[in-house]
C-alpha cells in the first residue's frame, strides 16, 4: 500500500478543479492497480484547507469527493517511539520536520508504505523511508 502525502492530494484536487491532467493525476492513471491510504494527519491537513478556501462548503465536498473513499490509516502505540526517535535523529543533523510532516512520515514507516510526495527534500532525510515522486 502507498501513502498518499498532503502535497499529492492537494495536486489531485487542483487538477480536478481546474479539469487538467497534471502530474497527480497522470500519475494516478498510470498506477489504477496500486492500493492507496492515506494518513489520518493528511485527512486533517486536506480537510484544514478545505475549510480555510473561499467556499469551504464547496471545497470538502470537493476533497471529499476526490480523496474520501481512500482508507484512512491510524496511529498506533508504536508512533510515539517512531516519531521520537526519527524528530532526535533529524534534530541531532540539524534538519528537523514540521510536526504534521513527521507525524506522516512516521505513521508510513511503521507501516512499511512508501510515501508518494512533492516534498522529496523533507521525507528524504528519513532514515528508512521510501519516499516516491509522481513529478
Amino acid at each position: 500500500m502507498i501513502h498518499l502525502d498532503t502535497t499529492f492530494l492537494v495536486d489531485a484536487i487542483r487538477e480536478s478543479r481546474r479539469g487538467q491532467n497534471g502530474p497527480a493525476r497522470q500519475w494516478l492513471a498510470r498506477h489504477r492497480a496500486e492500493a492507496l491510504a492515506m494518513s489520518i494527519f493528511v485527512r486533517a491537513e486536506v480537510l484544514v484547507g478545505a475549510e480555510l478556501h473561499a467556499e469551504p462548503l464547496q471545497e470538502r465536498r470537493r476533497v471529499l469527493a476526490l480523496c474520501g473513499n481512500l482508507p484512512v490509516v491510524l496511529p498506533d502505540e508504536r508512533l510515539a517511539d517512531t516519531y521520537a526517535g526519527v524528530h532526535a535523529s533529524l534534530r541531532r543533523q540539524g534538519t528537523p520536520l514540521a510536526t504534521m510532516d513527521l507525524l506522516i512520515a512516521c505513521l508510513a514507516l511503521n507501516e512499511g508504505a512508501p510515501l508518494l510526495t512533492a516534498n522529496q527534500s523533507h521525507f528524504s532525510r528519513i532514515h528508512g523511508l521510501r519516499v516516491l515522486d509522481y513529478s
